[in-house]
């Protein structure tokens, strides 16, 4: 079950860390994620145990173009996932969405330091190695799934590992997990790819979150203009 979501075990070592609102009691991003880092940690070194070949397996990316080309799927992901959720507001409310604000995972902390940075780099290689490495080549080479349907059940996966923010985030996820994992299967199977892609992605994101002119997911500027806003859906 941590295998298909990994998610929910990080979330019971979050609150088996820091009590049942530990999220909201944290006062760092860095702590925030800790339970996430640590969680992951344990499940990449205990299927590792049984697993390494599956699990810490290195190739090197098929053409080194895809490494200067993973950074712009990275920024495509946040133009999709954002995109997604312009359409499930107007579908829902009829309106359309005109300004976009940061996720409250990120904008909510005042300060980043170091350790907050290396913590979200940590999550992201954790993800990449759960739910596209060890997942990819279980389907793969264990259960004999074709590359096409093993890509798109990545991508489920991917989706549902955010089901906890709500059907729209994991949503908007199925988009940046098809692109992450065709990315991934098109570099020959290269974790290094896929992983500057996310790692992209989160930090464009948290660069973002420091700008004092966006507001998490409050229909606000900091003027105080009312404005209609889509979030980011995704947990760093």
């Amino acid at each position: 079950m941590a295998i298909v979501y990994p998610a929910g075990f990080c979330a019971n070592v979050t609150a088996l860390l820091m009590g049942a609102p530990g999220f909201s009691r944290a006062r760092s991003l860095g702590g925030s994620l800790a339970g996430f880092v640590i969680g992951y940690a344990v499940v990449v070194a205990v299927v590792a145990l049984v697993r390494p070949h599956q699990m810490v397996a290195w190739n090197w990316p098929a053409s080194p173009l895809l490494l200067m080309l993973a950074p712009v799927a990275g920024l495509a992901c946040i133009a999709l996932e954002y995109a997604v959720g312009v359409v499930i507001v107007y579908v829902r409310t009829g309106r359309l969405v005109t300004r976009a604000a940061i996720h409250s995972s990120y904008a909510d902390f005042r300060r980043v330091h170091a350790k907050d940075v290396a913590a979200v780099l940590a999550l992201v290689a954790g993800e990449e190695l759960v739910l596209r490495q060890f997942l990819y080549s279980v389907l793969v080479t264990d259960l004999g799934v074709v590359v096409w349907a093993a890509i798109g059940l990545c991508a489920m996966a991917y989706a549902a590992n955010h089901l906890s923010f709500g059907a729209a985030s994991a949503l908007a996820k199925l988009p940046s997990g098809l692109l992450y994992t065709w990315l991934f299967w098109a570099s020959g199977m290269s974790l290094a790819v896929v992983i500057i892609a996310h790692a992209t992605q989160n930090l464009t994101l948290l660069g973002l979150s420091r700008r004092p002119l966006w507001t998490p997911e409050s229909g606000t500027r900091s003027g105080g203009r009312r404005t209609r806003e889509v979030s980011d859906t995704r947990w760093p």
